[in-house]
């Protein structure tokens, strides 16, 4: 049995494994606070393991698979660039940042394979199936992300682009300790109509803040990911799902 939050944790891991590592690998001044949500997250993964693979074998393989990705991870993009271009980026910049990096971000993407894999141990094998599914997802989200150069990032309003993006994490943390509160003992495999709402709830919770950003497109982004889980899970039996299809120009169509 794996719970939801753990299933967020594997998903967070994925994607930011080797976005985070090389911050936190060069930010010697790092704060203190952010340095015990990393452990915590490290003890919850070495937790996640344990228990189900009888060992701390599966979470030793993790660690060093998460170096390995890191390491592909270098060679696949330009980090320092990226984080230079991406702090300044703007309306201006956008026609060059684009092509630039999302190429390179495709191809640190695959990176990423071997560590879900390794993954696999510390997972039941149904849930294991979701994960996979859902991590599948990200190079989907990486093309709408960067659809004529970034549009759906533009459109939120200016000039408080800069502002609206600083909030969006914020308020996505907001809706997290609103709705997935309690959700510790939630197995994903196995979730109910009531818990099937909140997630419903959480999602309503994170378009309306998109909203006050004037950027109501940006919740296509996270459902990719909201969908693919309620297609996989019992919460298929409760809501209506639309499938998301990849068309050949790598337009995304809700059917």
């Amino acid at each position: 049995m794996v719970h939801i939050k753990a299933t967020l944790l594997v998903i967070l891991a994925l994607t930011t494994v080797a976005f985070a590592s090389p911050r936190f690998a060069r930010d010697a001044d790092s704060s203190s606070e952010e340095s015990a949500e990393t452990g915590e997250i490290m003890k919850e993964l070495q937790e996640l393991c344990r228990n189900n693979s009888g060992s701390d074998a599966a979470f030793v393989t993790l660690m060093e698979s998460a170096q390995t990705t890191f390491t592909c991870f270098v060679g696949a993009i330009d980090l320092d660039a990226f984080m230079s271009d991406l702090y300044t980026l703007s309306n201006e910049t956008r026609s060059t940042f684009f092509p630039r990096y999302c190429p390179q971000l495709r191809t640190a993407y695959k990176c990423t394979d071997q560590l879900l894999n390794d993954f696999r141990p510390c997972l039941e094998e149904d849930d294991f199936t979701i994960v996979q599914a859902l991590s599948g997802i990200i190079p989907d989200a990486v093309d709408l992300m960067c659809k004529n150069e970034g549009e759906i990032l533009f459109k939120l309003e200016e000039p408080k682009y800069a502002d609206c993006v600083a909030k969006i994490g914020d308020n996505f943390n907001e809706c997290i300790n609103t709705f997935l509160n309690g959700t510790d003992d939630w197995d994903i495999s196995h979730l109910n109509q009531d818990q099937c709402n909140t997630l419903t709830g959480f999602r309503q919770c994170v378009e309306s803040k998109l909203s006050i950003c004037k950027a109501p497109e940006l919740i296509s982004v996270y459902d990719l990911f909201h969908n693919t889980l309620f297609r996989m899970t019992p919460c298929r039996n409760y809501v209506d799902v639309p499938k998301v299809v990849v068309l050949d120009n790598n337009e995304l169509n809700e059917v």
